[in-house]
């Protein structure tokens, strides 16, 4: 009874794993491997500013462009992409949408299709490392993006 249990977790563990690798690499390929600067898996997209109703939990994988922010959801199927031109500033922040979120994440501020400035927020693995390679890839081109702390009180 002990071995089939043993079994059919290590085989859970490898189902999952095998199941990750399919999702990243399927999304991977719909861009060119030297226009991805840095990519993670485990993202929380909260939502964006402008849509109604509450935080989202939307679970997926974020992709840092030369040309831009892309995000998937790994079930919901949503998608978002924010190209270098429309992203204004980057916030740390621990709210979104006047609600706490889980922890601490990043909120980026672009201008959306319609022209206005809107909102969305990820809370991302190793959140450092994406600041400084949004920072170095905008400042390589003369763009400078101002990064803050916002947090609820």
């Amino acid at each position: 009874m002990y071995y089939f249990l043993a079994g059919a977790f290590i085989f859970a563990v490898f189902f999952f794993m095998w199941f990750l690798q399919r999702d990243m690499k399927k999304v991977r390929k719909k861009f060119n491997e030297k226009d991805i600067v840095i990519a993670s898996y485990g993202v929380r997209f909260y939502g964006l500013g402008s849509e109604p109703g509450g935080l989202l939990n939307s679970g997926g994988q974020m992709i840092l462009l030369k040309s831009g922010l892309y995000y998937k959801g790994r079930f919901d199927k949503r998608e978002l992409f924010i190209s270098k031109g429309d992203l204004l500033s980057i916030a740390v922040t621990d709210f979104h949408k006047g609600e706490p979120t889980i922890g601490k994440c990043l909120a980026f501020y672009f201008t959306n299709k319609d022209g206005k400035i809107d909102r969305a927020a990820f809370e991302l693995p190793y959140p450092k490392q994406w600041v400084d390679a949004i920072k170095f890839y905008s400042e390589s081109e003369n763009k400078k993006i101002p990064i803050r702390e916002e947090y609820i009180e």
